[in-house]
Parts: structure tokens; sequence; C-alpha cells
């Protein structure tokens, strides 16, 4: 199973690598460091919402994130929504859960995050 992961794990790490090198650690800072508050916590929500990637891959992008600057809080929504809230898989869910329950799950899910997130800030920070 860890082999045939293996080609997608690499190749993941590797584009998020290339993000983090392409994008400066100012730019994260002030997007989603600690700084950015409720608005960088909203937008690392949205990235992580709309972002598509194994949980495998999640930890160590935000290992690198927060090497490189962003807020616990902030991680910890992006985390949070990047492995809960599926945006680009709702067609997916209405299909096999009905769109009345596959909206209501993804709402909750993005609504937890923050409450996740806030609850990781305030323990770690």
């Amino acid at each position: 199973m860890f082999l045939n992961v293996l080609p997608q794990f690499i190749s993941i790490l590797f584009l998020a690598g290339l993000l983090v090198a392409a994008v400066s650690p100012e730019t994260i800072q002030y997007v989603i460091g600690a700084q950015s508050g409720f608005r960088g916590m909203l937008t690392a929500a949205l990235l992580g919402a709309v972002t598509l990637v194994p949980v495998l891959v999640a930890f160590p992008v935000a290992a690198r994130l927060l090497q490189n600057g962003a807020g616990v809080t902030q991680t910890a929504v992006f985390i949070s929504t990047l492995t809960m809230v599926g945006f680009v898989t709702l067609p997916m869910e209405i299909k096999y859960l009905g769109k009345k329950a596959a909206v209501l799950r993804n709402a909750l899910a993005f609504l937890f995050s923050f409450a996740a997130a806030f609850l990781i800030g305030a323990l770690l920070t």
C-alpha cells in the first residue's frame, strides 16, 4: 500500500516544496501569519477547502508553512478544512449522499474547522 502511494506522495511534496520556495516567507506571514488574524484564517480555510491532496501530505505541508511564518491557528484551520471539507469532491458526495446531506456535511465541517483551529491555537500559543 505504501509503495502505491509513494509516487503521489513524492510528487505532491515536490510541488508543495516548489510552492513554498516560490512564495516568500514574508508573503506567507502577511497572508496567513499569526498577525493576519481572522482574515488569514478565512484565507487558509478557503485554500484548504478547495485543495485536493492526500491527508498524508497535509502534515509535511503544514510543517513547511509553519517554518515559513504561517500562524498556528491559520495552519490548523488549513489542515482541518483540507482534510474535512471537499469542495472539489462535492459533486461526487451529492451523487452518493444527496445534495442536502453533502452540503450540510461540508458546511458543518467548514464551521467546525474554525472551532478546532481556535482550540489548537489556544493550546499551542
